[in-house]
């Protein structure tokens, strides 16, 4: 009986203990900020400008957001001298977060900074509880969310340089039919680049052969390009950034000239790269074929189209005159006293009766066969 007092006082205390544990954990989130394990924001200003960093999921949960507990913390990061690079997260995870003075007031879910400069390079942390979505719903989480704020430099700055394309990509490629295609192209950019692509279209034909978006396509040094859907950019590394063109089900329409564009303040920087696409036993692809069968079928569309009204004239014509037809050859049994009366109607001559009566007129009946007829003469 003593050892299982024993047991259970252990026990009890076991539990009281993990009880306080969570309590302080949960207690201290607010104040102490959690590993730098959550997906990065990646914002970016010129210098001089307002800098805006908004918490929350979403933007219109922010102007109910104001009532609760929220924190910004701020780590410095980023390029220039004595500055550890954002990308390198294990000198990060040794430099602490400070927190944000919110100008001497309560800090408020959109962080501004204006005037913002190099200095204010770096990863910015927000933390709310309890997190509001209107003015009736309070949900008991706490959010947190983290921002890297990249500062460049002013745009007339001539220090920054049009985006350079590095290692000779986007690169000329063969393709099996019906095979996919992934066109690479690596940017080194000091600020962020946008990256387009673009496909050269077909200069044997007149442009107005084409059919395609002229709201995506430009025409440069006497070629018309189009607009490709692509997956973007994404960082590699410090200043390397990286563009992907995938092509589907490749076919003779796919064949061509496809160019990478970097864009950023410094200028523009292009590359180009030609695909082919050939049959399992090598030979080519002809980007004619897949035209012509596309001319045939668009040709057999409004011809199957225009058939179909006039098939169901044709069987509505044929259906009617087989109608008349089936009447003029179907008949009704013969009676045998219509047939007597009609060889009686031929035998019998026509015998007129007529009669005076007081009137002015004289009323004749003539019978002819088993029908009797009426005829009025007026005098």
């Amino acid at each position: 009986m003593i050892t299982s007092c024993n047991w259970f006082v252990v026990l009890t205390t076991i539990a009281v203990l993990h009880c306080y544990l969570l309590t302080v954990v949960k207690s201290s989130r607010g104040s102490t900020p959690h590993s730098d394990n959550e997906i990065l924001k990646l914002t970016q200003c010129p210098a001089g400008s307002e800098a805006r960093l908004r918490c929350g999921i979403k933007d219109y949960h922010t102007d109910h957001m104001n009532a609760s507990d929220v924190h910004w913390f701020f780590k410095p990061c980023g390029e220039g001298i004595n500055r550890t690079s954002c990308h390198n997260r294990d000198q990060l995870d040794h430099i602490s977060w400070h927190p944000v003075d919110c100008e001497g007031k309560r800090c408020r879910v959109t962080l501004s900074i204006r005037n913002a400069s190099e200095a204010d390079s770096g990863l910015y942390r927000c933390s709310i509880h309890p997190y509001r979505t209107d003015n009736q719903t309070q949900l008991d989480i706490q959010l947190i969310r983290i921002f890297q704020l990249d500062v460049i430099k002013s745009i007339l700055d001539e220090s920054v340089g049009a985006p350079e394309l590095l290692d000779n990509l986007p690169a000329n490629t063969t393709a099996l039919l019906d095979s996919h295609v992934v066109l690479q192209c690596r940017v080194h950019s000091k600020v962020h680049p946008t990256i387009k692509w673009f496909r050269r279209l077909n200069v044997d034909n007149p442009l107005e052969d084409h059919n395609f978006n002229q709201n995506k396509s430009i025409r440069y040094l006497e070629n018309s390009y189009e607009l490709v859907p692509s997956s973007g950019e994404r960082l590699l590394s410090a200043d390397i950034y990286l563009s992907k063109l995938i092509l589907y089900n490749v076919s003779g329409r796919d064949v061509g000239i496809y160019v990478c564009v970097g864009i950023n303040y410094g200028g523009v920087n292009t590359a180009d790269a030609y695909v082919s696409v050939v049959h399992a036993n090598g030979t080519p692809v002809s980007t004619g074929t897949t035209s012509v069968v596309d001319l045939l079928v668009l040709f057999l569309i409004p011809l199957g189209l225009a058939l179909i009204p006039l098939a169901v004239w044709v069987c509505f014509l044929v259906t009617r005159r087989r109608n008349a037809r089936d009447k003029e050859v179907v008949s009704l049994p013969a009676d045998p006293r219509s047939t007597e009366s009609m060889a009686l109607e031929r035998r019998t001559p026509v015998r007129s009766i007529s009669n005076s009566t007081k009137g002015r007129h004289a009323r004749n009946l003539s019978y002819e066969g088993s029908h009797v007829y009426e005829k009025i003469n007026m005098i």
